[in-house]
């Protein structure tokens, strides 16, 4: 049926179908006629952005394992270590060598106190354990931050962006002292606060809590200019080890093709990572999400599906794709970012990069 653009009177006993053209109806906000909105032309290129950094470029695979004298503030018996208190909540220091916060409320709080102070300058991370027995990361974080003779200093970090939030076993953590913006403070106090905005609450196990000397997390961007804008459509990482591969045999005895012998609870040929690489998308100043992988199959797990991995029988190579429903748009504001951050020895991969494909706007913002 043809369809014919009309005034806003039309014709009542046409038996065509017609689009009316309302004017506004300033007195309500409201129109009730054929909305018509316009958008800027935008040319885009196809694009391959690495996640780099300064030090180390396009290469992931670092050891950043942590090593020297760390400051101990908590290992599961306190001995020699700070002193726990509980503010608020229902707080067990003695459970199994374990800290445990059970149904907590919303500031719900721990501290631990150190009867000397500590020199900041030097020390690279704060490292700990979580297990999160029962927790919904929409309704709970967990903030973390220290300070000194009674008074809060640097910033207040939540620990959902430094752990998979998923992950109801224990995990390791690493967050980076410039994180908590006590590089070169002194400082005797560390608190967590529980913050619940409902819903069910919150039970967590902590441990191993200390201030790292020797070691430091290695952070890779997807690095732009001010004024670019990526239209991102996936992540693609790329690994590269020296791993034992099989060799299909056919039934007349000859080779077939060779196999990469993987396994979905390593990373090629290195195992289960301590801590994991974490993987953060920040925007407009606030984490939209956090995803730390220790494992091929976390990686599965998290949404990204392997290309046909490819093997010389000596040396493999394995693809992983993170495909995004809808492009991911990154900005090259310092309020907007996508990185990833490498926290154990990954250095015995022969190859660990990553890259942000999709579309570069051409023509600016």
């Amino acid at each position: 049926m043809p369809v014919r653009i009309t005034g806003s009177q039309g014709g009542v006993n046409s038996q065509e179908t017609q689009a009316h053209v309302h004017p506004f109806k300033t007195f309500t906000g409201t129109h009730v006629g054929l909305a018509t909105l316009t958008h800027p032309f935008i040319q885009t290129e196809p694009s391959t952005v690495f996640f780099t950094n300064s030090a180390f470029g396009i290469s992931m695979n670092q050891n950043v394992t942590f090593s020297g004298s760390p400051e101990l503030i908590f290992d599961g018996t306190d001995s020699g270590a700070w002193t726990s208190t509980a503010g608020l909540g229902t707080w067990n220091f003695a459970d199994s060598g374990k800290v445990t916060i059970t149904l907590a409320l919303n500031l719900d709080s721990a501290l631990w106190e150190d009867s000397e102070t500590i020199d900041m300058s030097g020390r690279t991370a704060i490292t700990g354990k979580v297990d999160l027995d029962a927790y919904i990361p929409a309704n709970n974080s967990m903030n973390v931050q220290f300070g000194f003779d009674g008074g809060l200093l640097g910033n207040s970090v939540d620990l959902n962006d430094y752990i998979d939030t998923g992950d109801f076993t224990e995990q390791g953590f690493v967050i980076p002292t410039s994180d908590l913006g006590i590089t070169f403070l002194i400082v005797d106090e560390m608190t967590i606060t529980m913050i619940r905005s409902g819903g069910a609450r919150p039970t967590v196990k902590f441990d191993d809590f200390q201030i790292e000397e020797i070691g430091e997390p290695a952070l890779f961007s997807v690095n732009l200019n001010r004024a670019d804008k990526f239209h991102i459509e996936e992540l693609v990482f790329t690994y590269v080890d020296n791993i034992t591969s099989l060799t299909t045999v056919n039934v007349d005895g000859s080779e077939n093709a060779t196999s990469p012998f993987l396994s979905y609870n390593k990373i090629l040929g290195l195992s289960a990572l301590t801590n994991g690489f974490v993987i953060t998308r920040v925007k407009d100043g606030v984490t939209l999400f956090s995803a730390t992988i220790r494992t091929l199959g976390a990686h599965i797990s998290a949404g990204a599906l392997p290309d046909t991995p490819l093997s010389d029988g000596t040396n493999t190579i394995v693809v992983l794709r993170a495909k995004f429903r809808r492009d991911l748009i990154l900005t090259g504001r310092p309020d907007d970012t996508l990185t990833i951050q490498i926290n154990d020895n990954m250095s015995d991969l022969l190859q660990f990069t990553a890259s942000a494909r999709g579309s570069l706007e051409v023509n600016g913002n």
